[in-house]
């Protein structure tokens, strides 16, 4: 287990040596040390810390509220007993160690999303269902930082690509579910889709089809009906075809199954 760890899918939860950090750090120490370990693949100059931390300071106040900052920081993650410290700091710039030993959940999201994008490379449903227990919600959810418009940006840039992630995890669980007719499972994930992403049709398409597949039409034509509801509510659209076509669909198989009289 890595000494350092950061889980920032959801609240932040930093521990050193399996013992929180919450109570080490103040906000914005502990927002410098996850966006110096997210972007650690290069170093960052002092002078674009402080301004995207206290963009409101003047510079002498900003570098110095970087220098109490850091040595917050470096001595809440008791760098003097590391022999490979996870600050990489010199008098222009500091960088977050990658050789250091520590964990970080969206590195392993990100890692393991690229590798899955290489021809005949499939991530199997056990791989699967651990990248997506990762996602306990927002990247650095509960952030008040929104002041620091620069960071708040950041924030917001990594959040969207992590939820897209997400996504497409689900997707990839909830199709690899149904081809093994493991209906159930799918259409659990297939509720993840659409809490994530309410007015995204896709998830809902999947939802209705596995439901008619599993033999639960009337839960397919009521998520239909949540479907129009809710894009007529926040769109003032109705469903594409793809989706109107699936109901439809479902109502003729339903009426010719019904018996003769």
């Amino acid at each position: 287990m890595a000494k350092l760890s950061l889980a920032l899918l959801g609240t932040p939860r930093l521990t050193l040596d399996g013992i929180s950090l919450d109570d080490v750090f103040y906000e914005k120490v502990e927002a410098l040390l996850c966006y110096l370990a997210v972007e650690s693949n290069r170093p960052h100059r002092r002078e674009v810390l402080a301004e995207l931390f206290w963009p409101d300071l003047p510079d002498d106040h900003a570098r110095s509220n970087l220098r109490y900052a850091l040595f917050k920081l470096r001595a809440g993650l008791q760098e003097k007993d590391n022999s490979a410290p996870y600050l990489l700091v010199n008098r222009t710039s500091i960088r977050f160690n990658p050789d250091s030993d520590y964990y970080l959940d969206v590195q392993e999201l990100s890692e393991a999303f690229g590798q899955s994008l290489r021809p005949s490379t499939e991530l199997s449903i056990e791989s699967l269902e651990h990248l997506s227990a990762l996602h306990r919600g927002d990247f650095m959810e509960q952030s008040t930082l929104t002041q620091n418009e620069l960071f708040h940006e950041w924030v917001c840039n990594k959040r969207e690509t992590y939820h897209r992630y997400e996504l497409i995890l689900l997707s990839r669980l909830i199709g690899q579910y149904a081809d093994k007719a493991e209906y159930d499972l799918a259409l659990h994930h297939a509720h993840r889709f659409i809490t994530l992403d309410p007015l995204d049709e896709s998830g809902y398409h999947r939802l209705i089809e596995l439901l008619a597949n599993s033999g639960k039409n009337t839960k397919a034509i009521e998520a239909y009906n949540n479907l129009s509801h809710l894009l007529n509510m926040e769109l003032g659209i109705k469903p594409n075809e793809e989706s109107t076509e699936l109901i439809r669909n479902l109502l003729l198989r339903q009426t010719t199954d019904l018996p003769a009289t």
